[in-house]
C-alpha cells in the first residue's frame, strides 16, 4: 500500500508541469567548497533556511552537526530534522519545523531508512510539492541514491554482472526518468548500475563518483566538484541473455552539461 501510494505521487509530479527546483546529487566522499556553496545558492544564498535530515545515518547527531557546521559557515540557517518513525514523518510537527525551508539535505548512512521512514509519508509529499515550488534537495551517498525512482538498496556483492543480481526499491523520485548510483569510479560499481539498466533500459544512468556531484536544473545535469560522472544511456541499447551492446557512454568532469530530454551534451 505504500510503496502504490509512493508511486501515485511521484507519477502526479511528474505528469504536471516541470519542476521548478533544483538537485544536488552529490556521490559521497569530502564534498569540495563548490558543491556546498552550490547548494546554500540554489536555496537563497545567506539566510536560507535549509532542513538536515540525518535519518539514513546510524549517528544521526553527528551526521546532522556536520553538515550544520557547513551550512552557518555559508550564512544559512540549518534547521535538523529527525524523524526516526514513520508517524514522526506523518506527524503536523515535522511539517511545520520544515515548510519555511527552501533547502532539503539528506546525509549519507543507509537509504533503506529514508526509504522506510519517509518514503509515501506526508512528509515525503510535501518535499515533492517544495521541489516542485522551487526549493533546492541534495544530498550525498545515501542521500543521493535516494533521488531516483528506483533505488539500489546497496545491500549486495558488486562482483556480478547480469540483470536480477542487484537489489531495489522506491526512492523518493525527485530525478524521473534515471537511476543513480554513488561512490561509483572510486568504488568500482560499474556492475551493478549496467545490470539494472538491462534490467531498467528506459532509465538513464548516472554513476557519480565522489568529491563530485549533479546539479540538475530545468532539464540540465551539470557537474561540479573534483572527479567524474559517468553518464549511461540505454536508449538504443540490445539486451539479451545477461549481454548487451550498443550502450552510450559519457565520462563527464568539472562543468560539462548534459541535455535530459535530448540525451546530449551541451556544447
Amino acid at each position: 500500500m505504500v510503496r502504490s501510494l509512493f508511486l501515485f505521487f511521484v507519477a502526479l509530479m511528474v505528469s504536471a508541469q516541470a519542476p521548478k527546483g533544483t538537485l544536488v546529487i552529490a556521490g559521497g566522499g569530502s564534498l569540495p567548497p563548490s558543491i556546498q556553496q552550490a547548494f546554500v545558492d540554489a536555496a537563497g544564498g545567506k539566510g536560507a533556511r535549509i532542513a538536515v535530515f540525518p535519518t539514513a545515518s546510524g549517528v544521526p547527531a553527528e551526521s546532522a552537526q556536520a553538515m550544520v557546521v557547513v551550512l552557518k559557515k555559508l550564512g544559512a540557517i540549518p534547521v535538523v530534522v529527525n524523524p526516526r518513525h514513520r508517524a514522526e514523518a506523518e506527524a503536523a510537527a515535522t511539517w511545520d519545523s520544515v515548510i519555511t525551508c527552501t533547502g532539503f539535505w539528506f546525509t549519507g548512512g543507509d537509504q533503506n531508512r529514508v526509504a522506510e521512514i519517509i518514503g509515501g509519508t506526508a512528509l515525503h509529499r510535501l518535499l515533492l510539492e517544495k521541489f516542485k515550488e522551487g526549493a533546492v534537495i541534495g544530498g550525498t551517498s545515501a542521500g543521493a541514491a535516494i533521488m531516483s525512482p528506483v533505488m539500489l538498496m546497496g545491500t549486495d556483492d558488486v562482483s556480478e554482472t547480469a540483470p536480477g543480481t542487484y537489489k531495489t526499491r522506491a526512492g523518493l523520485g525527485f530525478l524521473s526518468g534515471c537511476i543513480v548510483d554513488q561512490h561509483f569510479l572510486r568504488r568500482s560499481r560499474h556492475n551493478r548500475l549496467l545490470s539494472l539498466l538491462m534490467e531498467h533500459p528506459n532509465l538513464l544512468g548516472f554513476g557519480v563518483d565522489e568529491e563530485t556531484a549533479l546539479l540538475v536544473k530545468d532539464g540540465l545535469v551539470k557537474v561540479i566538484g573534483q572527479r567524474k560522472v559517468l553518464v549511461l544511456d540505454p536508449g538504443a541499447m540490445t539486451a539479451k541473455g545477461g549481454t548487451f551492446s550498443d550502450l552510450r557512454v559519457h565520462l563527464l568532469g568539472e562543468g560539462q552539461t548534459y541535455a535530459l530530454a535530448s540525451r546530449r551534451l551541451v556544447p
